[in-house]
């Protein structure tokens, strides 16, 4: 195993860490296939309101590529088709049919109307023409859990990557435990770690330090070692320590999760439906939670306080409603506290519990875990160049540079600052003492860049 050495990002402990106990819940009366959390998708519409539906019937297509499909989680009937403004598909809700059981011993397997697709063995894995394995993985929802650099978009099929990045520990600081995705999945991801070996000779596994002891018999796997500190872990920032040549930047990445779900699709025919996901909650260790994909939101967070919004990351991620559902690649809500009251005095405060990037608080001096909340302490103000954005950025951008150039709408000198380098961690504008939101200004940047060499 290689370390790599990552010297910047978020090191302080945060308080609502999950525990390593596990609870399924039952399935819910509704789950939907999100299309909020696709990057770049034009979503097409195949099945219409009161349609029946079973597990693994497609949803929607994506027009850019027909035969990559989005398909439905459960068996029952097309409740609602949600959209968004002008139009923008957002859900396709699917009330579950609770008559489908068949099996009185509670076999999740069997409260499913499958449509069944063609298996692979582990046996012809090696032999089987790498157009058939696509061809299986599109019509069977999962292909986009593929995602090719520097956009994050769904992998390009006809594209060999120079390498292929799988990341143990999601996205977030509360991302399901690696130990908990990959109990009792040994076989899946060995199974998966062939399927890779498909499409590139590379393979790269990336795992925390602090995971590795929780992780036997998947030590041998795991080929990169990153600090523990957020987001080390992130397959951007992996990459950006990994290149050598301008091809690795089109290089792929997938999860852990999403590449065992990948395996267990190919071997039985059927596709998975069930998910981990973790509820975090300030001073509230919660255990991580199986649940069906696209689980109403409503269904896994409980009561709410009124002062709080519901994230999908705690740096990086979307908003959501209590009436909405999980997405496909989302695996984490955030709880947080979104009190904008201003605090009388507070710049004189010793500020023993706060969290700070710059050393304002006395809360440097300690290791205890700190609250984080969506106070942002102020109002945008112009940048000041003080340089926190670039000593808090994991891949050694300067973003306050790229954010100028995209300003002035000067696209080939933020490109040149190393704007396709971001790994949008949400850090910067974390960081910013002006409450510039860099993260997302940088992020259009990105996408407006990528759309218009499309």
């Amino acid at each position: 195993m290689e370390n790599i050495k990552i010297l910047k990002g978020f090191k302080t402990p945060l308080t609502g860490m999950p525990d390593l106990s596990v609870i399924q819940i039952p399935d819910p009366d509704t789950v939907a296939v999100s299309a909020m959390d696709i990057p770049y998708i034009r979503p097409k519409l195949l099945v219409k309101e009161n349609d029946y539906v079973k597990t693994g019937t497609p949803l929607f297509s994506d027009k850019r590529n027909n035969s990559i499909f989005y398909v439905s989680p459960g068996t029952g009937i097309v409740k609602q088709i949600v959209f968004g403004e002008r139009r923008r598909l957002q859900e396709v809700v699917i009330a579950l049919d609770k008559n489908v059981d068949k099996n009185i011993n509670n076999n999740q397997a069997e409260k499913d109307d499958f449509i069944q697709f063609e298996t692979l063995s582990q046996d012809s894995i090696d032999t089987t023409p790498k157009t058939k394995i696509i061809k299986l993985l599109q019509q069977g929802g999962l292909w986009q859990c593929f995602r090719q650099f520097p956009s994050k978009d769904t992998a390009d099929e006809n594209h060999e990557p120079p390498m292929i990045i799988v990341s143990l520990n999601g996205n977030d600081p509360f991302s399901p435990h690696p130990k908990v995705v990959l109990e009792n999945e040994v076989p899946a991801f060995e199974f998966g770690i062939k399927i890779l070996k498909q499409f590139s000779n590379r393979i790269i596994v990336a795992s925390r330090q602090s995971s590795l002891d929780m992780l036997n018999g998947f030590n041998d796997h795991i080929t990169h070692i990153v600090p523990d500190f957020y987001p080390s872990w992130d397959p951007a920032v992996i990459l950006y320590h990994l290149k050598r040549s301008p091809k690795d930047n089109r290089s792929w990445c997938i999860s852990a999760e999403h590449l065992i779900l990948v395996a267990k699709f190919l071997l039985t025919g059927r596709y998975p439906v069930k998910r981990v996901i973790t509820i975090t909650r300030s001073n509230d260790k919660k255990p991580h939670i199986i649940a069906r994909q696209g689980t109403p939101v409503k269904n896994l967070v409980g009561s709410l306080d009124e002062n709080s919004i519901i994230t999908t990351g705690r740096f990086n991620g979307r908003s959501v409603e209590l009436k909405s559902h999980m997405g496909f690649f989302e695996n984490t809500l955030n709880i947080i506290n979104d009190n904008q009251e201003e605090e009388l005095f507070g710049f004189i405060q010793p500020g023993l519990s706060k969290p700070t990037v710059s050393r304002t608080f006395l809360s440097c001096l300690t290791r205890t875990p700190k609250n984080l909340d969506c106070n942002i302490h102020g109002e945008e103000r112009a940048c000041i160049n003080c340089g926190y954005c670039t000593n808090i950025c994991p891949v050694n951008l300067a973003p306050s540079f790229i954010y100028k150039a995209l300003s002035s709408d000067d696209i080939e000198d933020a490109l040149s600052y190393g704007l396709l380098d971001c790994s949008r961690c949400g850090l910067c504008s974390y960081a910013c003492p002006s409450k510039i939101e860099l993260t997302q200004l940088l992020s259009l940047g990105m996408d407006d860049h990528y759309k218009d060499k499309a």
